[in-house]
């Protein structure tokens, strides 16, 4: 299936991003907390979460930070693997003047003076979450995923204390999805059209995410 994007305006329009067409927002049909964006697959099953959240000093680094963004949204029933983490570039977002104490790759600094980070630190998280099986006691419910994909992404606002936390759920429901499901197999890197497509619907919205009202994060700290 083709994807077609259309920009959207979140938080009031303090922030724009370009969604997938067919994705429609939550809030139109329920309440949704003020720190959240949620839109949802009209002919499916997978979501966007855009989350506004303190920003996460303990664990101290970027890449628990991402972990630890994570952890926080898996249900604590079920089984999760991190499979791909990496750092990639925002192209909407300043450079910050600070000390590398978590370098990025060489290719991302190749022609950074060596006291500037590249831009703001963003880092990306494949992972997939599997419910536990059924008991006698708790039979599956009509729909339940066999596992989720998870696709997450982690821009780091230091000076405005704040993380801002991009997740593109795809889950997998047996009999919904076929053929688009066939083959997956993530140990052998083949991840399947619909997570395929989830990355994709990633990379755009933070290719094109871009904050209009820095306000909405409160005064920067000096």
């Amino acid at each position: 299936m083709t994807l077609e994007f259309k920009p959207i305006e979140l938080f009031g329009g303090a922030i724009t991003a370009d969604f997938p067409n067919g994705y429609l927002d939550v809030s139109n049909i329920r309440e949704v907390p003020n720190h959240q964006e949620i839109y949802l697959d009209a002919s499916g099953f997978s979501s966007i979460i855009i989350e506004i959240a303190e920003r996460v000093t303990q664990p101290p680094t970027d890449e628990e930070a991402l972990k630890f963004h994570f952890e926080d949204i898996v249900d604590d029933n079920d089984t999760s693997k991190i499979w791909h983490t990496d750092l990639v570039h925002l192209p909407h977002f300043p450079y910050v003047k600070a000390p590398l104490t978590n370098p990025p790759s060489p290719r991302v600094l190749s022609d950074v003076p060596p006291y500037r980070r590249p831009d703001t630190p963003c880092y990306i998280l494949l992972a997939t979450t599997t419910p536990p099986p059924p008991s006698n006691d708790n039979a599956a419910r009509p729909l339940t995923p066999t596992f989720t994909a998870v696709i997450l992404a982690l821009i780091r606002l230091p000076l405005q204390s704040t993380d801002i936390v991009v997740t593109v759920n795809i889950p997998h429901i047996p009999g919904q999805q076929e053929p688009l499901n066939a083959n997956v197999n993530f140990e052998e890197g083949n991840f399947g059209s619909l997570v395929e497509e989830g990355m994709r619907i990633r990379d755009e919205i933070l290719k094109s995410l871009e904050v209009k009202d820095w306000g909405l994060f409160g005064p920067a700290e000096e």
